[in-house]
């Protein structure tokens, strides 16, 4: 069967949010950095920027030699989110079946759709115009019988507009393309292709066997000789539900004062907790990720023999998590703190322990939502969530 395969991409996803936000920014050269120093990894470049030579993986200090105008921003996770959720919800009125890629990135099955929604290229059409009129934002799109042509075929262009490619004409298309265009050949592999075969476009690829291939490429041989040759049986997938709950934050500037990481830790606890308690569930598993200023990230995770949902256990065990998690002396950018295994919130009482104190701290919990609930979540904190020292903490 045929299918008829939709991706859209918002090209430089990051750039284009922060224009979308502040439309001054328009025509500059643009970068965002996961950091301030100089030893910080460029994660998105504006096309301003790339004709300088500036390339996203550059440290800061490399990409102003290359352009002194450089103008560095920081990335925002809460607009990329929020245009995520609505990418979710264009994508679902659409088809059942889509799949999110990466940032900015998104796979829509509209096989079998054309009398319910008409043409695929109207489709596309009316999609592209949605996220413009919603998001403010232009996308490129791609028609193809599978999603690694369709993706291609995004990426092809070179401004706001759909390319259709199509049935049985992918090698075509693809053939003339450079090897790098292929999904999974980087840099490393397409030094190889080059130096060792002299493989400069992917038609060339697809004429070798995967015998001829296997020196260069090993086990990615098989793989690469299908994608060259424009094969793709891989389905669109739709994102599964996960009952897990995860809270996350930037941090207002990059910080490795103790007591500031763990006010924003506990924050995050304090979240988790009421969506908890909301839920009439706990967490049998705490999952604490920190990404550093440069870039890297580390994650761990402890869990429990019984469910836990109030404030203060969720906060102790989230500052236990972070001594294990925070090992380098480097500064803290980001943390993502995720509750995994909901269980019911039945507690089973030990035989010999103090039940008076589990009882007021249960009354103390359901005050605190009281209030939240009346009065906004900011109008009662713990001390020790605000930062500052706190006689007892």
């Amino acid at each position: 069967m045929t299918r008829d395969i939709l991706h859209v991409a918002v090209p430089d996803f990051d750039v284009a949010l922060a224009r979308a936000a502040d439309p001054g920014l328009e025509s500059r050269p643009l970068a965002v950095a996961t950091g301030v120093s100089e030893r910080a990894l460029l994660r998105c470049v504006s096309a301003e920027a790339r004709s300088d030579g500036v390339q996203p993986g550059m440290s800061v200090y490399v990409a102003r030699k290359c352009c002194p105008a450089l103008h560095l921003l920081p990335p925002q996770a809460e607009l990329a989110q929020r245009a995520t959720r609505v990418f979710g919800e264009l994508a679902a009125c659409c088809s059942p079946l889509w799949e999110p890629g990466s940032p900015g990135r998104f796979f829509i099955d509209l096989t079998g759709s054309r009398r319910l929604l008409g043409a695929t290229l109207d489709v596309a059409a009316r999609l592209e115009r949605d996220i413009v009129e919603r998001l403010r934002l232009s996308a490129t799109c791609g028609m193809a019988g599978n999603k690694l042509v369709a993706r291609i075929a995004a990426d092809y262009l070179h401004r706001p507009g759909i390319c259709d490619v199509l049935r049985g004409s992918e090698s075509c298309f693809i053939g003339p393309l450079t090897v790098s265009t292929l999904p999974g050949v980087g840099s490393v592999r397409t030094g190889r292709l080059l130096a060792d075969l002299n493989l400069r476009r992917i038609e060339q690829v697809a004429a070798l066997s995967v015998a001829q291939l296997e020196p260069v490429c090993g086990p990615f041989a098989a793989l690469l000789q299908q994608r060259a040759r424009g094969i793709d049986p891989s389905p669109v997938c739709p994102p599964r539900r996960s009952s897990a709950i995860i809270e996350e934050t930037v941090l207002p500037r990059a910080d490795n004062d103790d007591m500031a990481v763990r006010a924003a830790l506990g924050r995050l606890a304090e979240s988790c907790g009421l969506r908890l308690r909301e839920l009439g569930r706990g967490t049998t598993c705490l999952r604490l990720q920190v990404r550093y200023v440069d870039g890297l990230s580390e994650e761990r995770t402890d869990s429990f023999t019984a469910p836990r949902a109030f404030d203060l256990e969720l906060m102790h065990a989230a500052d236990h998590l972070l001594q294990r998690t925070w090992q380098r002396r480097v500064r803290l950018r980001a943390l993502r703190l995720g509750c995994d295994r909901l269980a019911p919130l039945t507690r089973q009482l030990d035989l010999f322990a103090a039940t008076q104190q589990s009882n007021d701290e249960q009354a103390l919990q359901t005050a605190l939502d009281r209030l939240r609930r009346q009065f906004g979540h900011e109008s009662i904190q713990w001390g020790r969530n605000r930062g500052k020292a706190v006689i007892g903490d």
